[in-house]
């Protein structure tokens, strides 16, 4: 069992001198990964990320996004063309610090539509992301697509529809990522869908009702863990937890984080890693 754990958790500087915190204390707790988000293209030093965690022995994960402007299913050959090209260029980036698998909503932009989302669009995204698939796979690095909840995206908003995007994509380097924060707004029965995805399944995301500490909030994420685990799920455990004064303004806006849900990233990741330990601990 491998474990994640996002770099938010402690900060919003991840410039490798800044991430030493979460890095160190990461390791400490005994998580194998750290989720470092593409954001700002220019602002990433691959080479420098790399050495850093090398120095922790952890490996890092990546997630990123894209702009209405760089939107893969749009009617726009242009839009299309330019949303490609930047996921093609965040697959490098992951390569070059030594990812193994870049995750997040690469599939559109994170926004609340008017209406359903067209299947003239649905087939334009499932298209490009065929290309953006084979790209990582000659750069050995993974696609986990994140299932959002129907307020933050058209497209992937359950696990149902996941699954339908990756007949669509039609490509073995595409994966899903499930996040029990969404799963709990959208899944009627969450766990029959943890099921059904398990054979495409590349992360699992124990992530609380509020996006807080593991043991504040509404779900009992030890029940999840330890229900994904009867159910044979071996992938990699992911965790994240956000808190306003922790990130960087325009992150928390467009994750709606309004509140200072902790100050002390360290414990939050250690409780949360005592959560993985007594859901996987069979």
């Amino acid at each position: 069992m491998r474990t994640s754990i996002h770099a938010a958790v402690w900060g919003a500087d991840w410039s490798p001198q800044g991430i030493t915190p979460a890095l160190a204390g990461a390791a400490s707790l005994g998580y194998d990964h750290v989720v470092v988000p593409l954001r700002r293209f220019d602002d990433i030093q691959p080479a420098a990320l790399a050495r850093a965690f090398a120095q922790e022995r952890l490996s890092p994960l990546n997630t990123c996004g894209l702009s209405a402007d760089k939107d893969i299913g749009d009617a726009d050959a242009q839009v299309r063309a330019r949303g490609i090209a930047h996921l093609q260029h965040a697959v490098a980036l992951a390569r070059d610090m030594g990812s193994s698998q870049i995750g997040g909503v690469l599939y559109g932009p994170i926004h609340k539509a008017a209406g359903p989302l067209p299947e003239t669009a649905f087939r334009r995204a499932a298209e490009s992301m065929h290309a953006v698939a084979s790209h990582a796979a000659q750069a050995g690095v993974r696609i986990a697509l994140e299932v959002v909840n129907r307020y933050e995206t058209p497209l992937l908003y359950n696990t149902r529809r996941g699954l339908e995007f990756l007949t669509a994509v039609a490509h073995p380097n595409v994966f899903l990522h499930l996040d029990t924060f969404h799963m709990s707004i959208d899944e009627s029965a969450p766990f029959d869908m943890i099921e059904a995805a398990l054979p495409h399944l590349a992360y699992l995301e124990l992530d609380q009702s509020h996006r807080g500490d593991a043991f504040e909030g509404s779900l009992d994420l030890a029940a999840w863990a330890r229900r994904a685990a009867d159910l044979g799920y071996d992938g990699i455990v992911g965790v994240e937890a956000f808190s306003r004064q922790l990130l960087a303004p325009d992150h928390a806006d467009a994750l709606a984080v309004w509140e200072d849900r902790f100050t002390h990233g360290q414990t939050v990741a250690s409780n949360f890693m005592q959560v993985i330990r007594s859901g996987f601990a069979r």
